[in-house]
């Protein structure tokens, strides 16, 4: 492959990219498969972690892009949650950020998504309910707390696991 590793924006091949926008929404589908064949093309042993890294980063940028453009325009958005939502279901990769993606769209358009409408108000909703499920005026130090039981209940299990913690030699 020609000039690999560069940033393909400077490498040539940005300028066979140009489409039209009603391509976005089939080029969005292709580097989402993309992305689940570069996971198995890893796994396999076919790219190395460091070349499956750029291509999924390079495949990240160019999906933020294609959801910064859908968050003007609302025909767009729709075809692109269409997508994002059809990957969630099917793909293999991580749906959290695709989630994520999907509900800037759907706040943005106030789009219908699997059979819900999203409206902005529901943001306040949400963090009301967080407010009153977890005491956030102190969830720094809650965090600090909890990161030093979840380490020592790890050190505690790995002891065992070793069979350390009733050996006497290890006490």
């Amino acid at each position: 492959m020609k000039n690999e590793g560069e940033n393909p924006s400077k490498s040539g091949y940005a300028g066979e990219t140009e489409t039209a926008a009603e391509d976005i929404p089939a080029i969005l589908r292709t580097l989402l498969i993309a992305d689940d064949v570069v996971k198995l093309k890893t796994l396999k042993g076919d790219f190395t972690n460091e070349k499956a890294s750029k291509l999924s980063h390079a495949i990240a940028v160019t999906v933020d892009g294609i959801v910064l453009t859908a968050l003007q325009d609302r025909g767009l958005a729709e075809d692109v949650a269409s997508v994002i939502t059809e990957y969630m279901r099917n793909g293999m990769g991580n749906p959290l950020p695709y989630h994520h993606l999907l509900h800037l769209l759907a706040y943005t358009h106030q789009l219908e998504v699997e059979g819900v409408t999203h409206d902005p108000s529901e943001l306040f909703e949400s963090y009301a309910w967080v407010k009153s499920e977890i005491d956030l005026d102190n969830i720094e130090e809650q965090r600090a707390e909890l990161e030093e039981e979840v380490d020592d209940a790890t050190e505690q299990f790995k002891l065992v696991r070793e069979g350390r913690k009733d050996n006497q030699m290890f006490a």
